[in-house]
């Protein structure tokens, strides 16, 4: 009975003290350039990835709700157009590599990541913020061929589940206004891919809920403006 008593007492003390804390809230927002690699094993001799060069828009909100502890969520929009393209067929004794560099009508990654972060203060007005999240995000491409006088649109979607870390650095010239810059990599699980080929009105949609020999990874590069209330 004591211990529960002394028990709910902490909790109790704990409550007031989270309760009472001065919250801190920021956003940042600014652009990103993010790099996407997505790799598939589907078998020990037969290995098949791509990777796209992308730019889009960073949104970033943090509640510091305990000294130096918060939580945040990130997320990233980002578009292009280069793509790389690599096929592995045999063995190490003897394999064949075909790489492919060039544009598709459209590539894009969406990332975002949802956690817990740390605050460092090394100067004054400066703020080395260091996060660990879970991971979600979708990706895909977009091309459009032509083979034998005939047109083929092709569209290719992944949805992606991990973890990853993000780094921000950030300085403020005023209470509510500064910059930011950081880093943040996540490392996916694609769990659900569809591709839908279109040939003249002919559509065909293949689907595939298997995340076995699957692996994605995203690493995004980001700057702005951070605003603090």
């Amino acid at each position: 009975m004591k211990k529960r008593i002394c028990i709910l007492c902490l909790l109790t003390v704990f409550s007031i003290g989270f309760l009472s804390a001065k919250v801190k809230m920021s956003l940042d927002v600014g652009p990103v350039y993010t790099y996407f690699g997505s790799r598939t094993t589907h078998s020990s001799e037969n290995k098949s990835s791509w990777a796209t060069h992308t730019g889009g828009l960073n949104v970033l909100f943090g509640v510091e709700f305990v000294q130096n502890f918060g939580a945040y969520g990130t997320v990233n929009f980002a578009f292009g157009q280069k793509i790389i393209t690599k096929n592995r067929v045999g063995n190490n004794n003897h394999k064949v590599i075909t790489i492919d560099r060039g544009n598709e009508d459209l590539t894009y990654v969406i990332d975002s990541q949802f956690g817990f972060f740390y605050v460092f203060h090394p100067v004054k007005k400066m703020d080395l913020t260091l996060g660990l999240g879970l991971g979600i995000g979708g990706s895909g491409r977009n091309n459009t061929y032509t083979k034998l006088f005939v047109t083929t649109k092709e569209e290719k979607s992944q949805v992606n589940i991990g973890g990853g870390v993000n780094l921000n650095v950030s300085y403020m010239f005023t209470k509510m206004v500064g910059i930011y810059g950081g880093i943040s990599d996540t490392l996916y699980a694609p769990v659900y891919t569809k591709t839908v080929t279109k040939t003249g009105n002919t559509s065909t949609t293949a689907e595939d809920k298997s995340a076995s020999g699957k692996i994605a990874h995203s690493l995004n590069i980001k700057a702005g403006v951070q605003f603090v209330f």
